[in-house]
């Protein structure tokens, strides 16, 4: 008995360490996850990632909703507000390979990308040449410029306007209205002028950028600050706002956040075209492609009006000149132009700003990013804007002299990227399998070592049972028998 005692000892440490060793690993498995994935998303020019990060095959989607407005007469003459429709989308398909990359000895690495569109017609509601009703922003930003003139240099801008037969409202190709035009006004001006204040006589609302680079830009390489910028176009800081804070660049490009980041604390995208740093916070997990994800929004907060956001101050131009919620004012850094950036369809704009003819909804106009945790990878992300120029009345020039004040939206984009089916596959098979097997493991092991120490204590409880247990039956019972005590004498003589 001693001796089946002792073997069932050894099961029983066996699972004890087996149990403990699970635990253990739970800590360690945990640490040694987190220190490979950090090593592997270093970025330098011989990592896993190099490649995907300098070349990226998945595309970009750039989604173009251009309003076309049916009353301009009853607008120009201020008789009604803007009804406009929304016709597209018109879809250019970009591609965005990273050039002149060069490695720094700070730790970061700088670049520009060659950023190029092409026109896809299977994802868009017809051709780009389409011809619609828009408002002539050159003309805009010329009459917006002559309100802090003389009053001589406002007929003079009069005489332009009349000299050129520059219109309030013109029909241009959703093309031309994108990628640019020759514009009559712009040109008079510029010959006037020899190019002192107008350096083409182009317009187009993204005018180029096509076949060109964005900028460069000089972002961290190290895991725990992945892609979060550190320079654009050589600026440490912005010059357009009012304080150092709103001046910052804070984030990144939204194509990547450094891994494991705290889903609690908003996360940073800084955006060239609407100039400024904005910041979304988590909203929930979703599914993309099969793979969980952390949803950031930007939410009305970020552009509330300085009694609801008092940070947005900073952002009034001229100063304290401030705008009503959900609008932003980027003249500053257009050359200008009276260009004011709204989520579409005015969300989260005070009431007094959206049109009738607008209808905000947050599933189809927000702003979002959606991270994978562990990576920091994007998953998907939907950039949805709305460019709309402010109309105010001016006397001294008759296209304006009688329009109401109003914030006309001229289009909306929804520039967006979601993760691939085979990348997703890829990406499950290379990250999200060896982290489930990571994340089992100990868990197998302690339940292993759970289940051996069990049946060690059943085995070793049966044996301990038997050892006490008296017999009952068979020759025992006769031996016993024969083992009695004789207890008297007539017992023995009888037998």
């Amino acid at each position: 008995m001693v001796h089946a005692g002792v073997k069932l000892c050894v099961p029983l440490a066996v699972g004890t360490i087996c149990m403990c060793l699970g635990v253990a690993l739970v800590f360690v498995l945990d640490n040694i996850v987190h220190s490979m994935v950090n090593t592997k998303m270093t970025l330098t020019n011989t990592s896993a990632m190099y490649n995907s990060w300098k070349n990226p095959q998945a595309p970009v989607y750039m989604q173009f909703y251009v309003y076309d407005i049916i009353n301009s007469y009853e607008v120009q003459h201020g008789k009604e507000l803007p009804y406009v429709i929304q016709k597209g989308p018109y879809t250019y398909k970009g591609y965005r390979p990273k050039i002149d990359v060069h490695f720094n000895n700070n730790g970061t690495v700088s670049y520009t990308q060659n950023v190029t569109y092409f026109f896809d017609r299977s994802m868009s509601s017809g051709w780009d040449n389409e011809t619609l009703t828009t408002i002539n922003i050159p003309l805009i930003s010329v009459a917006s410029m002559a309100r802090y003139m003389p009053d001589l240099l406002q007929t003079l801008i009069e005489a332009l306007e009349k000299v050129s037969g520059a219109e309030l409202f013109m029909k241009k190709t959703v093309a031309e209205l994108l990628w640019g035009y020759d514009d009559d006004m712009l040109k008079f001006i510029m010959n006037l002028t020899k190019k002192r204040f107008i350096k083409s006589d182009k317009f187009g609302i993204f005018i180029g950028m096509n076949n060109s680079d964005n900028g460069m830009h000089t972002v961290y390489t190290s895991a725990d600050k992945l892609n979060i910028i550190d320079k654009w176009q050589g600026l440490s800081s912005l010059p357009w706002w009012n304080d150092q804070y709103a001046n910052m660049i804070n984030g990144t490009d939204g194509s990547q956040t450094p891994p494991f980041s705290d889903r609690s604390k908003p996360t940073y995208l800084f955006s060239a075209d609407i100039c400024r740093s904005v910041y979304g916070v988590f909203e929930k997990e979703v599914e993309v492609r099969g793979i969980t994800a952390n949803r950031f929004v930007l939410d009305s907060y970020i552009l509330g009006n300085v009694t609801d956001n008092p940070d947005n101050a900073a952002y009034c131009t001229p100063k304290n000149n401030c705008l009503p919620s959900g609008l932003l004012n980027t003249s500053v850094c257009h050359e200008g132009a009276p260009i004011v950036y709204s989520f579409p369809h005015f969300l989260y704009a005070d009431k007094d700003v959206i049109l009738p003819c607008m209808n905000p909804n947050k599933e189809e106009h927000q702003t979002l990013v959606e991270y994978d945790y562990v990576t920091g990878i994007s998953m998907s992300v939907y950039k949805r804007m709305q460019v709309n120029v402010h109309l105010t009345r001016q006397k001294d020039i008759s296209d304006l002299s009688e329009i109401n004040d109003v914030y006309y939206p001229v289009l909306w984009l929804n520039e967006s990227f979601t993760i691939d089916e085979a990348s997703a596959t890829k990406y499950k098979h290379m990250v999200l399998v060896p982290l489930y097997l990571a994340k089992i493991t100990p868990w197998v092991v302690f339940g292993i070592g759970c289940l051996i120490v069990i049946i060690a204590l059943i085995l070793l409880a049966r044996k301990q049972r038997r050892r006490y247990q008296t017999p009952l039956h068979g020759n025992s019972i006769q031996e016993n028998h024969d083992k009695e005590p004789i207890l008297d004498g007539a017992t023995a003589e009888k037998a």
